[in-house]
């Protein structure tokens, strides 16, 4: 592994040439701001030294990484250790008026990880937290990192009994948890038997949290034995379709994801904000692991509150957000918005779900550009990007593939299909998860031939973009015609009265099924039902345009920022029921 760049001897690459594995120099091309391996003395030979050949900021790289054959591995714990060298006084995390620079983050994870193994947690043994975003969130994650334990992220908003099914599941050694959820933990606690260790982390600091790491040493923890493709974080799906899956993501899934973001642009002077809560995929490993990987400084946001959000972009000069639309919603409605002075804001990341193209044009008539993503949380999260200026010229699509995963379009045959035609996309890489914890068969239907089937619909366009058509489930077949809601509810959405949509699909005694729709209202707006109807009637085909529109203040979201469309069909078919 090359200490600098994190790169490592050996990778293979889906579909592309061994990375200096044997004698083989590197032929695939720029990997990214990190490139590729050469011989250091420039003979191709067993015994041959091997130095990183990438680029540091402005500076080859050059580090000595070994010889060929030695077993080497990606730990994301090193970078951590890494940045408290070369950036030892920049902040690191800013959170709650709390910041820690690299290198005291270096310590203070060193002698959380220290702890964690005096206390008798091995490789391999599950670390759990139910805690709001914080500096200890992250710090519990490269602790974890550096001795081969496995990271938990829990999603607070859950039930007891569903916190409940997903620690019997997972089995933790260790459950860390923020005191506003003490009464939810004190319930866990007592009935996961695996418990050795229960500890409150208070938001502000201190408590028995920072008691812990006072009596462990700071010495450097990392075991360079673990990385690679160890396993590293099981991230629970939101189960908005049933049962929670546990997500295994190892130590190359996390890194590649930090590779594929390069390509959209990140660098070591950036500051970014994060909105997204850290139990998400896109909050943790799309959007912090990143950072800390180049030695960004990263905010983090404990909870959501527009104006707490804008005051943060000016005072530090914020340079990218990623979010949910929802959340961009907020900010341009708050007024604020258009008080605080925000020129440092260069890109604001989307995803989660699609991007409203009213929303689009009205950041862009203010100068933000904004840019959409695709990814799911087995892909670690990215699978498409943008680059500068991809969403004004290509408008309702998520971009193009990230560079180190191979993404396609395929029937149900299995075939690739070509360009404009609708499938289901599929995906493969070094970024792809390693599977579902303990759900080995689940696993065999969801990885298939390599390719992760993600069970969306869409299609590319002959400049390489793609654009979602919504969840397979989702697909309203009518009178023998294949309905995508994503379709329609992005013309929804661009009707002025229009915030949100949602297009769900009944039955019908003639057609099968038929589609009906769900509107919020835009500020100031009052959508009227009928009005909506005849402006979707010149812009689709008859059998699309939806039965009816229910115009509901909200919609019920998940915590991944996505419209829980199964409450809304239970909705439309509770009269049924009664």
């Amino acid at each position: 592994m090359c200490g600098t760049c994190g790169l490592r001897v050996g990778a293979k690459l889906p579909g592309r040439v061994v990375l200096a594995e044997s004698w083989v120099r590197c032929a695939s091309g720029v990997m990214g701001p990190g490139s590729a391996w050469r011989c250091a003395g420039g003979v191709m030979g067993p015994g041959s030294a091997w130095q990183c050949a990438g680029w540091t900021s402005d500076t080859r790289c050059g580090t000595p990484v070994g010889r060929e054959g030695e077993g080497m591995k990606v730990n994301i714990g090193y970078w951590v250790s890494k940045n408290a060298r070369l950036y030892p006084d920049k902040n690191a995390l800013i959170c709650a008026g709390r910041s820690v620079t690299y290198r005291e983050l270096d310590r203070r994870v060193n002698r959380l990880a220290n702890a964690l193994a005096d206390m008798g947690l091995v490789a391999g043994d599950r670390v759990a937290a139910m805690m709001l975003n914080s500096i200890e969130y992250v710090e519990l994650l490269f602790a974890c990192a550096k001795k081969g334990l496995v990271f938990v992220p829990l999603n607070f908003r859950l039930s007891v009994p569903e916190l409940q099914f997903i620690l019997d599941d997972c089995t933790p050694r260790a459950l860390f948890f923020d005191p506003v959820f003490d009464r939810q933990a004190g319930t866990l606690g007592t009935s996961v038997p695996s418990l050795v260790l229960r500890t409150a982390v208070p938001l502000a600091g201190g408590g028995e949290y920072d008691a812990l790491l006072e009596r462990w040493p700071e010495t450097e923890a990392l075991d360079e034995r673990h990385g690679g493709d160890d396993l590293l974080l099981i991230m629970y799906t939101a189960g908005t379709t049933g049962r929670a899956k546990g997500v295994m993501l190892s130590h190359h899934n996390c890194f590649f994801q930090t590779i594929n973001g390069w390509a959209f642009g990140n660098s070591p002077d950036a500051v970014t904000l994060v909105v997204l809560p850290l139990f998400h995929v896109g909050g943790l490993n799309g959007s912090v692991t990143p950072m800390i990987h180049i030695g960004a400084t990263t905010i983090l946001i404990p909870k959501f509150d527009p104006a707490d959000v804008l005051e943060l972009v000016e005072r530090w000069k914020v340079v990218g957000i990623m979010a949910v639309p929802t959340v961009y919603q907020m900010l341009l409605d708050h007024p604020d918005f258009g008080r605080r002075d925000l020129p440092s804001l260069e890109v604001l990341l989307s995803g989660g779900a699609p991007l409203p193209h009213a929303l689009l044009e009205a950041y862009d008539a203010r100068g933000f550009e904004m840019r959409q993503g695709y990814g799911l949380t087995e892909a670690s999260p990215g699978v498409t990007g943008m680059g500068p200026g991809d969403c004004r010229r290509k408008p309702g699509t998520v971009g193009k593939r990230c560079l180190y995963t191979e993404v396609e379009v395929m029937d149900d045959e299995g075939r690739i299909l070509p360009p404009g035609q609708t499938g289901e996309v599929v995906a493969r890489g070094p970024n792809i998860m390693l599977g579902y914890w303990n759900l080995p068969e689940e696993t065999a239907k969801t990885i298939v031939d390599g390719w992760l089937r993600t069970g969306d619909l869409g299609h590319f366009d002959e400049d390489g973009f793609l654009t979602i058509a919504g969840r397979k489930k989702e697909m309203i077949i009518s009178g023998g015609e294949n309905v995508y809601p994503a379709e329609i509810e992005q013309i929804l959405t661009n009707h002025p009265d229009v915030g949100m949509a949602a297009v769900v699909g009944i039955k019908d005694p003639m057609w099968g099924e038929v589609p009906v729709a769900f509107v919020t209202p835009a500020p100031g707006s009052t959508p009227v039902p009928e009005a909506i109807l005849e402006y979707l009637g010149p812009r689709l085909a008859r059998y699309k345009i939806p039965r009816t529109v229910y115009v509901r203040d909200v919609l019920p979201i998940s915590a991944a920022g996505k419209i829980l469309k199964r409450q809304l069909v239970e909705e439309l078919s509770a009269p049924q029921r009664q």
